[in-house]
């Protein structure tokens, strides 16, 4: 399994356009249900930073990729970004019922 972790700052005035087109992101998730992914948005209190969790089992290619609702987040994420997100591959040591 793949597991990736990111931290995006948004800009604070850009926070309603990401919400609405992470939710569309997640709608489209809910309605492919695509098998050999787990996906995680997760806001830190300050309002402005987020981690995003990204695991697939191996032989998978990324869903997100094909969904339009993600290419078009993608493809606006820059102009919402307040600095360039930092991202790492991790391995999972042990977990319970996490992956």
């Amino acid at each position: 399994m793949k597991v990736a972790i990111s931290h995006t700052k948004v800009k604070p005035d850009k926070r309603a356009e990401i919400d609405a087109a992470g939710k569309r992101v997640l709608e489209a998730l809910e309605r492919e249900r695509p098998q050999g992914i787990l996906y995680a948005v997760c806001p830190l209190p300050d309002g402005e930073n987020f981690v995003t969790l990204l695991v697939t089992d191996d032989g998978v290619d990324n869903p997100l990729l094909a969904l339009p609702e993600y290419r078009a987040f993608a493809e606006n994420f820059k102009t919402w970004i307040a600095e360039p997100p930092t991202a790492e591959q991790l391995t999972a040591a042990s977990s319970y019922r996490s992956f």
